[in-house]
């Protein structure tokens, strides 16, 4: 593109000598350049996917660290109906379709809660009662239409992996079989085997949905930030929404209201992610569920409910002890086989 600038006819001969007014449109070319540059720069990059439900329209987010690629992120994703009104105190539905594109660039209100008098404070852990302050700002606002998930999603920037391969060849992300390597078709280093071979893969991703604690009263996704999870691990991970004290567990012991409303709304958002993950580059048949504290209840408790035998998730859930344990897809029978202790403990 040429930027064509024309000198001012006005002005007085004395005025239009050629150095000056060579001088004068090389300032102002300059100045339109830097204008668009620093514009160039500003911009987000804003990622688009199609869902079954409607387009949604996220926003990339880079990391402050030189290894971990960035992050797009989808947060506010509604994976259930509104359970306002008549479907108060009612299993959740699926959500509604939507036309256009969905902003999911801002996290959704919390369920409604009351942190600072629901649970007695010996009931709460001591990172979130020496946090109060800091955990109230995430739970402002809150709704009851609050049934919503954030999806984070790693990216792999090519020049970044081979800038930081070319320094330091022998890191796991340059071996042979890693993501690099099947995206450059070349072997940027040979595995000399005294570490552990790259998970990584250019194919769908495994699939994390994280499940918070809070005594079953109080709680958010929202406060869990999966970005250096997704990226350093390579995996999508979720965060959810769901009703908590008495609008997730009330129970009148009568068809009036049976309760478990809370955990019914995690069965939802398995479901959910099960019919969409792959519209973001995740594996379906590779989804597996995990949490902390009350969390990991939930976790365990899912184990046991005849809904998740029509998905297939492996279930994590981590202990006051902070031991994690792995199971495999539950059967159709129910059975549910021994689980094995993980390498590392998952940072929550």
């Amino acid at each position: 593109m040429w930027l064509i600038l024309q000198r001012n006819p006005s002005l007085s001969p004395v005025l239009q000598v050629p150095e000056l007014a060579a001088g004068r449109d090389l300032c102002l070319v300059l100045w339109v350049l830097s204008l668009a540059i620093v514009q160039m720069d500003g911009q987000v990059y804003s990622p688009t996917v199609n869902t079954h439900y409607g387009k949604l329209r996220g926003v990339r987010v880079p990391l402050p660290s030189e290894i971990l690629g960035p992050v797009d992120q989808y947060l506010g994703v509604p994976y259930a109906a509104p359970p306002v009104g008549e479907k108060r105190f009612m299993p959740p539905e699926p959500p509604s379709s939507w036309s256009g594109i969905r902003n999911a660039t801002h996290f959704s209100p919390v369920c409604p809660q009351n942190i600072h008098s629901a649970v007695p404070e010996i009931m709460l852990p001591i990172w979130f009662t020496s946090n109060l302050d800091i955990v109230a700002t995430y739970i402002q606002d809150p709704n009851e239409d609050c049934l919503y998930l954030n999806i984070y999603i790693p990216t792999e920037d090519v020049k970044r992996i081979s800038k930081e391969c070319a320094r330091k060849p022998n890191k796991k992300i340059c071996r042979k079989g890693g993501a690099s390597a099947k995206k450059q078709g070349e072997d940027l280093a040979d595995n000399d085997g005294d570490e552990d071979e790259d998970i990584r893969d250019s194919g769908a991703k495994p699939v994390m949905v994280y499940i918070h604690g809070g005594s079953y009263m109080e709680g958010t996704g929202n406060m869990i930030d999966g970005s250096i999870l997704a990226s350093y691990g390579n995996v999508i991970v979720i965060t959810l929404n769901y009703r908590v004290g008495v609008l997730g567990f009330l129970s009148t012991g009568d068809q009036a209201a049976k309760g478990n409303y809370g955990l019914l709304d995690q069965i939802q958002a398995l479901r959910w992610i099960s019919e969409n993950i792959a519209f973001f580059g995740g594996d379906p048949l590779r989804i597996t569920v995990f949490g902390s504290g009350i969390g990991a209840s939930c976790v365990s408790l899912l184990t046991l409910s005849h809904h998740s035998e029509e998905m297939s998730q492996n279930w994590l859930w981590e202990l006051q002890l902070q031991t994690v344990l792995s199971l495999p897809p539950i059967p159709q029978t129910g059975a549910v086989v021994n689980g094995l202790p993980l390498r590392g403990r998952v940072s929550t």
